[in-house]
C-alpha cells in the first residue's frame, strides 16, 4: 500500500476511531458515492405535494409526456415536404471558397418566379451518379425551413434529373452525404 493511501487510512481511522477496518471505510466511501449518484439523477426540487420544476408527467400507454414548453428551449415543429419541379435555369457551387460547396439551382416553374433549390456539395452528386443539372428538367421534394419568407430557398429531399431519382437528405431533412465517405 502507498504511503498516500496509509495516511488517508490513518485519518478515517482517527475520525472512526481506532477499530475501523479497511472494509469499513471502503463501504462508508461506497455508500457515499451511492447516495451521491441518486441525489444526482432524482429531479432538482421536490414540494409536499409532489415532484415540481423538472417533472414528468406520464401519458397514455404510461410513456411520459414531454411538458409544453422548456426555459430556452423552442419547441420542434415538423416541416412538411413539398413538391417542386421545372426547368433549370441557372446553377451555382455556394460557399465552396469556403471549403464546404453547397449546389444551388434555380428553377422557373411557369409562375413567373424562381425558385431556389440547395441541392448538395458537387462531390456527392458525382458520387451517386447523379446527372448534370444545367437546363435540364427537374421535378423533386424538399422542405422549407423558414415559414416567415415565401421564397425561402428550398432544401431538396430528392430530385429527378433525366428518369434517375437522387436521393440527397432524410425525411428530418438531415444531408445524406454526411453519412457517406
Amino acid at each position: 500500500m502507498s504511503v498516500q493511501w496509509r495516511v488517508l487510512l490513518e485519518r478515517l481511522r482517527g475520525t472512526f476511531g481506532r477499530n475501523a477496518s479497511p472494509q469499513l471505510i471502503l463501504g462508508i466511501g461506497a455508500v457515499a458515492l451511492a447516495v451521491m449518484v441518486l441525489v444526482a439523477l432524482v429531479p432538482d426540487r421536490f414540494s409536499m405535494a409532489g415532484l415540481s420544476g423538472g417533472e414528468l408527467a406520464m401519458g397514455p400507454g404510461g410513456a411520459a409526456a414531454v411538458p409544453a414548453a422548456l426555459p430556452g428551449l423552442t419547441p420542434f415543429v415538423p416541416v412538411p415536404p413539398l413538391s417542386f419541379g421545372g426547368r433549370v435555369t441557372q446553377v451555382a457551387s455556394i460557399g465552396s471558397e469556403m471549403g464546404w460547396g453547397q449546389v444551388h439551382v434555380w428553377l422557373d416553374n411557369g409562375t413567373g418566379l424562381l425558385l431556389e433549390v440547395s441541392v448538395a456539395p458537387q462531390s456527392y452528386l458525382k458520387q451517386i451518379n447523379c446527372p448534370p443539372l444545367d437546363g435540364a428538367r427537374i421535378s423533386g421534394v424538399g422542405f422549407r425551413f423558414d415559414p416567415n419568407r415565401p421564397n425561402a430557398e428550398v432544401y431538396a429531399k430528392s430530385i429527378m434529373v433525366g428518369g434517375k431519382t437522387c436521393r440527397l437528405r432524410d425525411d428530418e431533412g438531415l444531408a445524406l452525404w454526411m453519412a457517406v465517405q
